[in-house]
């Protein structure tokens, strides 16, 4: 079945209206051709900015002068998203871009840093209900969330907000069939993808929490946030193995929960193991081969990251990595038996 026909289908199945079903039926450009549109959009949306918007803010310098060019800018934007041509959309990107940019400097100029990052967040969240291309979506939600992150100045908070960013990631996957009909299913899964990037990158710095304790701003609280980034990674990846095996029998069952309950103990001082290999299970579960593989590459940095930190002596760590892979090798050859009894 071609891209064609799928597209049919889904709209006689009242799935997709005709204007998404028509999209879906356009042949997308070769990646090398995307890139070069890109590149010669960016350049050609900031050329245009400068030269516009320069001599207007060089000669009326004001706040409300910002705003409203700000505004148009947006405006703009907006009315570039819908033209069916790529080259259009990817200067969509860069001119929303600049005008978000230019009304968080005006938030930053009334106000202070606090209240511009706040607004960034703001806008970024109302924008997500515009016809603003995918790009610029996942583009200004990871601005928006690096902004509200470097307000936190509590490694607990931390901790907690990388717990959340996880736990809505594992929900999302999991019910990514159900979702996937909504109207607004590009914008759930632009968070999607963002939610789930932000959990590994703090998968990975909350595993290095009690490296930073005496470094930065955690005063002596970075224990707390790492045992809390622990049990939560165990409690989401015992729930990632419960979900996927409710269709096997009690026993095997029993027997896959014993193994992940075993492995999230050996594996408490990794915290970062645990939540990228959770990410793994419901990237999986997604059918999604790039965040998989994302994931995957996640697990090896953790692990790379965990053997190299100083807080374990060599010995120990060494002996939880190989009581590990034996705890895992025991659960695949249960799996092979499993399978070999139901084929």
């Amino acid at each position: 079945m071609n891209q064609t026909e799928l597209a049919l289908q889904l709209q006689q199945a009242g799935i997709i209206d005709q204007t998404t079903a028509g999209q879906l039926q356009r042949s997308a450009s070769p990646w090398w051709l995307q890139i070069l549109l890109a590149i010669a959009a960016w350049i050609a949306s900031l050329l245009i900015i400068g030269s516009f918007i320069g001599p207007v803010l060089a000669l009326a310098d004001h706040n409300a002068v910002r705003a409203v060019i700000a505004l148009l800018l947006i405006s703009a934007a907006i009315w570039l998203a819908v033209k069916p041509l790529e080259f259009l959309q990817q200067m969509s990107v860069a001119v929303a871009l600049a005008g978000q940019g230019m009304l968080v400097y005006v938030s930053y100029d009334l106000f202070n840093d606090d209240v511009a990052r706040y607004s960034c967040a703001v806008i970024a969240a109302l924008l997500l209900f515009s016809p603003l291309t995918p790009l610029h979506q996942r583009l200004s939600i990871s601005i928006a969330l690096a902004c509200l992150l470097s307000l936190i100045t509590s490694p607990v908070v931390l901790s907690v907000s990388g717990a959340s960013l996880t736990a809505i990631a594992v929900l999302l996957w999991y019910n990514r069939q159900h979702w996937a009909r909504w109207r607004y299913a590009q914008t759930v899964k632009s968070l999607l993808e963002v939610a789930t990037l932000a959990a590994l990158l703090l998968a990975i710095s909350g595993q290095s929490l009690s490296w930073f304790d005496n470094l930065l701003w955690l005063e002596n609280t970075a224990a707390y946030a790492s045992a809390f980034y622990s049990i939560s990674g165990a409690i989401m990846f015992i729930s990632s193995v419960f979900w996927l095996s409710r269709q096997a029998t009690v026993p095997s069952r029993l027997a896959l929960l014993s193994m992940a309950l075993l492995l999230s103990i050996v594996l408490y001082s990794a915290s970062g193991l645990l939540i990228s290999a959770a990410l793994m299970l419901a990237c999986f579960y997604g059918c999604s081969r790039l965040w998989y593989g994302l994931c995957l590459l996640s697990m090896l940095l953790t692990t790379s990251q965990f053997y190299y930190s100083l807080n374990l002596t060599l010995l120990h760590k060494a002996g939880i990595l190989a009581l590990s892979g034996l705890v895992l090798l025991a659960a695949w050859l249960l799996l092979q038996r499993y399978q070999r009894r139901f084929a």
